[in-house]
């Protein structure tokens, strides 16, 4: 075939491009797939390209046309994960490093396992989109409700991880990014597959008006979604709460000095000076909150009476402000003594007006999946110390003069649909963490974009207090108030920014729906293939 008719038959083409990679060598078609997770990887903060998603996408479609088995489709999208995985999530690697307990050769083979697991899901996706793989357009509308799918279970089973989703790649483009209000992060995700999947057709046949229009579907969409996010960023201005001032207190503690415990003073002490920003007083001095980060306090008796680093930290207060800080805590019962990370605010003469124990704990970072099937069988030493014990429930706190909020410690921020409880709806949402363990990595660009969806989805500002950072004030649009860089000390002040009015469709309830709609679309390929297969 001549290059003058590959060139007006672009299927030609591409089929002739494909058969030369899977000829090529046994490496090359796996490494093909492999590619393409890595720019799927690359799609996310803090790199942001998203035009890869217009390439990686199609990629995977064009993939799936030309597996010959589900072994092949299962191993080929398991390639693309673990490409994803193994290079969007390296940061996980790095917590190796902060700690004497763990050797620190052991994070390649850590980040290996972790991106292999959640490659799985990946496979899985590719697996199950073969065993219906429709022709046509309509191949483009199952893929993105079948990778749609298996994102929300992914999110959501084992406790669920919703990192890395596709349609968080836009968090940092604000005008695409709104649409989370109306569609969730999920239904983002569908729509971003759609419109990428959509170029396929420009190779679907010879070359045609026709096809050059419809791929041009996916540009239109974006075009759209970006029109109307740019409209309601342009309309709409940051309100503030005037009255209620914060300082953010970032003191930037390296992690592995974090815990060692002649140092725990110095630690604490810092914090106080960095609050008192030099005051002759001594005083955090026209501050309405003062917030310090995850676990800033070391001591775990700070909940009890007497408590000498609790006395120190109301002394900052005027009369009428509010102290926040994270720090772990213990009770005794008949079972044992039982861990919390937990989240306390308290008054300028110590008293504790709230308290709030992480609902959700980081598996094998908090507590260790399974941890009473290993002892039973005599592998303690897999389990460590004592792990935290999770709270009862999200709540919102209310404080006197201050409008209510949700607390969300550490990754908590990262589930869609759950950054509070919906029977009492905050005024704004605070997000408390220790991002120290992830160094100057990717890791904690991710969390704050992630966090950032929150604030759109819900319509409520998100602050962001971060030990080492980012620590960051952001309005209910997604839009960056203030913020101190990583690695960085300092303090960060704001006025704290109004929220919206609650969402017509609760973000919960998007949820539902971008999952109702994609497994209504597998559900009519089902049906679809079995007429075709009755025929």
């Amino acid at each position: 075939m001549t290059d003058s008719t590959l060139a007006m038959n672009p299927k030609a083409a591409v089929d002739r491009a494909f058969d030369w990679v899977k000829t090529r060598s046994r490496l090359a078609w796996p490494g093909l797939a492999f590619v393409t997770g890595l720019m799927m990887s690359r799609t996310f903060a803090p790199m942001n390209l998203f035009p890869l998603l217009f390439v990686a996408i199609p990629l995977m479609i064009l993939i799936l046309d030309r597996v010959q088995s589900g072994r092949e489709a299962f191993s080929q999208g398991w390639w693309v994960g673990f490409g994803m995985f193994a290079l969007g999530m390296n940061w996980v690697g790095h917590s190796f490093t902060q700690q004497d307990a763990v050797p620190a050769g052991l994070a390649p083979f850590a980040v290996v396992i972790m991106a292999a697991g959640l490659a799985l899901y990946i496979g899985l996706t590719f697996w199950v989109a073969w065993r219906l793989w429709p022709k046509g357009w309509f191949r483009i509308v199952y893929f993105a409700a079948v990778w749609t799918l298996f994102e929300v279970a992914r999110g959501t089973w084992f406790t669920g991880l919703p990192w890395l989703l596709v349609g968080s790649a836009w968090a940092e483009w604000l005008s695409v990014a709104q649409s989370v209000l109306w569609l969730s992060v999920y239904g983002l995700t569908f729509v971003t597959m759609l419109a990428a999947g959509w170029i396929v057709c420009l190779v679907d046949g010879a070359f045609s008006v026709r096809r050059s229009v419809v791929a041009s579907l996916g540009v239109l969409l974006f075009a759209v979604i970006a029109l109307a996010g740019y409209q309601r960023l342009a309309n709409n201005e940051t309100r503030y709460h005037l009255a209620v001032t914060m300082r953010l207190v970032q003191a930037n503690i390296p992690q592995r000095e974090k815990w060692i415990s002649y140092l725990i003073d110095d630690h604490f002490e810092r914090y106080l000076q960095l609050s008192r920003r030099g005051d002759m007083d001594g005083r955090a001095r026209g501050v309405r909150l003062l917030i310090w980060p995850e676990t800033a306090v070391q001591r775990e008796n700070f909940d009890r009476e007497g408590s000498i680093p609790r006395w120190q930290m109301s002394k900052l207060l005027e009369y009428g402000s509010f102290a926040i800080t994270g720090a772990p805590r213990y009770e005794h019962t008949p079972d044992g003594t039982r861990f919390f990370n937990s989240l306390f605010a308290l008054n300028s003469k110590g008293d504790l007006y709230a308290r709030y124990d992480k609902v959700k704990l980081v598996p094998f970072g908090e507590y260790v999946p399974m941890a009473g099937i290993l002892n039973a069988i005599g592998l303690e030493q897999l389990t460590g110390g004592a792990p935290f014990t999770p709270g009862e429930r999200h709540q919102t706190v209310h404080l006197p003069g201050v409008p209510s909020f949700s607390p969300l410690v550490c990754y908590e921020v990262i589930f869609p649909g759950q950054a509070f409880n919906p029977a009492d709806r905050p005024e704004w949402l605070l997000n408390v963490t220790n991002d120290g363990w992830f160094g100057m990595t990717e890791g904690p660009y991710q969390h704050l974009a992630l966090a950032r969806l929150r604030a759109i989805e819900e319509g409520l500002p998100l602050v962001r207090s971060a030990g080492t950072g980012i620590s960051a004030v952001i309005d209910p649009y997604g839009r960056t108030v203030n913020k101190l860089g990583l690695n960085r000390q300092g303090v960060l002040e704001s006025p704290l920014p109004q929220a919206n009015e609650a969402p017509a469709i609760p973000s919960a309830l998007r949820v539902l729906v971008a999952l109702i709609l994609s497994a209504g679309i597998m559900a009519i390929q089902m049906w679809r293939h079995s007429r075709g297969q009755a025929k």
